[in-house]
């Protein structure tokens, strides 16, 4: 049995998505009507009212929705989204097909069906404080779930409506009794319904001018940008009570959430994308110069990779530290290639590598390793992703390197030089701001070992870094070179950029310019944790406003 047919659905999307611009729709709720105003209106972002769940968004508010031990894994069978942007929240990504439409309803179906089959999830799914006349139960349980579903109250005319669904549910599912075939249907309709597809925000006003949010949907932004997933109970309680409506009240919020485990999970997929760690268990190694190369040893570096990121950000680092700590976990094959000695097992435990050859990021096995061919480091690479992913400096197209050109010299910089140096065709982009900072890294070889000598001859790892602003740092190896980036404004934006386009779910623009411009301030000059960063993004006026007559 199927709810809502492809083209029904896609009526009713649209349907309710000119009512909700028309003003015909609005949240209920304490915080919506308020006068507060941003300091600037032209601060802030103008992003999408309408962002669709992402497919892990989709398994995580189900899973909290009916409150499941586990997400349900349906997820695995929809439709992919296709890569656009760094990350995949990117609201310029998330639309929805004709295939996705039989994706969402047959889940809806599969999931309606679970709800009601057992007997524990029924017995969560249904309040047991409901009244006892049929027709209030039943108009008691369409509001306090839809709530929850829509991740606002329920208009009038909304619960009407989906009352008139649990109604007509024996229609449909005979075989059980009236109630348990009303909870089935209204579960499956609400959650083909694009109030719970998408986190719209309603909260309408006039004149173009920016228009707070309601305490529900900064309840929304909250839990989806920490949580990945909708607001929990306390949540909704704070958005109920108007807790939500002050900028006290959302830190209060913000800071709670993020002493949630949850925010781990959630930091860990911000990190995976923006340094691009899936790439690092898709490499190979030439195994007669790397005997010890294996998908294991890569899976591990990327581990260990994600747990230095997850130190620094939960034990009160600031964004310098990503480049300038010492601090890894390891296991006896990562520890085998820092050249650590002592008692390893399969465990990762958390150890200080030697300063005098590791500092953060940049100096990890996962990211040498990375950037690397089959048997020498890639200087060009390494220093691709340090202006990219680090600096977000925007590189010119790079020319080609002729195939009849041979690389000249004894060591690895040498043969690079001689392609792509002082004299060559790439010389204006990479001996000036790629080469440099790869340079720097010399001291790596492909696996990330710590190396003296390359084919037999002493490793010239020194050189300079020109920004665009025409600053100049000189740096003798790759721990110099961190230490020197890790004070940088440029990384500290970068990173701000980073963490305002992930939570925001969209690429920003010039009206982002003063809050990014604040954090990357408050983090150079205040010393700002990333935790104080976090709680600053979440706390602006960009995150509790949004742009007039936008869409």
């Amino acid at each position: 049995m199927r709810v809502l047919q492809p083209k029904t659905y896609l009526a009713l999307l649209l349907v309710t998505v000119v009512a909700s611009c028309t003003g015909t729709i609005s949240p209920s709720g304490d915080g919506a009507g308020s006068d507060e105003q941003p300091a600037n209106d032209d601060s802030v972002g103008d992003g999408s009212r309408f962002a669709r769940l992402t497919h892990a968004q989709w398994e995580n508010t189900v899973r909290d929705l009916l409150y499941l031990d586990a997400a349900p894994g349906l997820s695995a069978s929809f439709q992919p989204d296709p890569p656009l942007g760094r990350f995949d929240n990117n609201v310029a990504r998330l639309r929805v097909t004709p295939n996705h439409f039989a994706d969402y309803q047959q889940a809806a179906e599969e999931m309606a069906s679970r709800a009601v089959a057992d007997a524990t999830v029924f017995g969560r799914v249904v309040p047991a404080d409901l009244p006892t006349e049929p027709a209030e139960r039943a108009r008691g349980f369409v509001e306090r779930f839809g709530e929850r579903a829509f991740r606002r109250p329920l208009t009038a005319a909304e619960v009407d409506r989906y009352a008139a669904v649990f109604a007509s549910a024996t229609e449909h599912y005979g075989e059980v009794d009236a109630f348990t075939a009303g909870v089935r249907l209204v579960v499956e309709s609400m959650l083909q319904s694009p109030h719970f597809l998408y986190r719209a925000e309603l909260s309408a006003g006039t004149g173009g001018a920016a228009i707070k949010l309601s305490g529900y949907e900064v309840a929304s932004r909250l839990s989806y940008a920490l949580w990945n997933t909708m607001p929990d109970a306390e949540l909704f309680d704070a958005a109920r009570s108007g807790a939500l409506d002050t900028a006290d009240g959302v830190r209060a919020a913000a800071a709670r959430l993020f002493d949630n485990p949850r925010t781990r999970d959630q930091i860990s997929h911000f990190h995976f994308q923006a340094f691009n760690l899936r790439e690092y268990t898709d490499v190979d190694k030439d195994l007669e110069v790397f005997p010890q190369w294996d998908r294991e040893l890569a899976e591990n570096m990327q581990t260990e990779m994600l747990l230095f990121l997850d130190d620094v950000v939960f034990e009160g680092g600031a964004i310098g530290d990503f480049l300038t700590s010492t601090r890894a976990y390891v296991n006896a094959d990562l520890a085998a290639v820092y050249g650590l000695q002592g008692d390893f097992g399969a465990e990762f435990v958390p150890v200080d590598l030697p300063a005098e050859q590791r500092a953060g990021f940049l100096t990890r096995a996962g990211f040498l390793t990375r950037k690397a061919t089959l048997t020498e480091p890639d200087p060009i690479h390494r220093g691709v992703f340090i202006n990219l992913n680090l600096l977000c400096r925007e590189l010119p197209a790079l020319p080609e390197i002729p195939d009849e050109l041979d690389p000249i010299g004894d060591t690895n910089r040498q043969r690079i030089d001689s392609l792509t140096g002082e004299g060559t065709c790439g010389a204006s982009c990479h001996a000036d701001i790629i080469n440099p900072p790869g340079f720097a890294l010399e001291n790596y070889d492909a696996l990330g070992r710590w190396r003296d000598l390359d084919n037999g001859f002493p490793v010239d790892a020194s050189d300079s870094y020109a920004f665009d602003d025409g600053r100049r740092i000189d740096f003798q190896n790759g721990v110099e070179l961190s230490r020197q980036l890790a004070d940088s404004p440029e990384l500290h934006s970068c990173y701000s950029r980073q963490l305002l386009e992930y939570f925001f779910g969209r690429d920003l623009g010039a009206s982002d310019q003063s809050l990014l411009s604040g954090l990357a301030a408050s983090s150079v000059s205040d010393g700002f944790t990333v935790r104080e960063l976090v709680i600053a993004a979440v706390t602006s006026d960009s995150f509790r406003f949004r742009a007039g007559d936008s869409l």
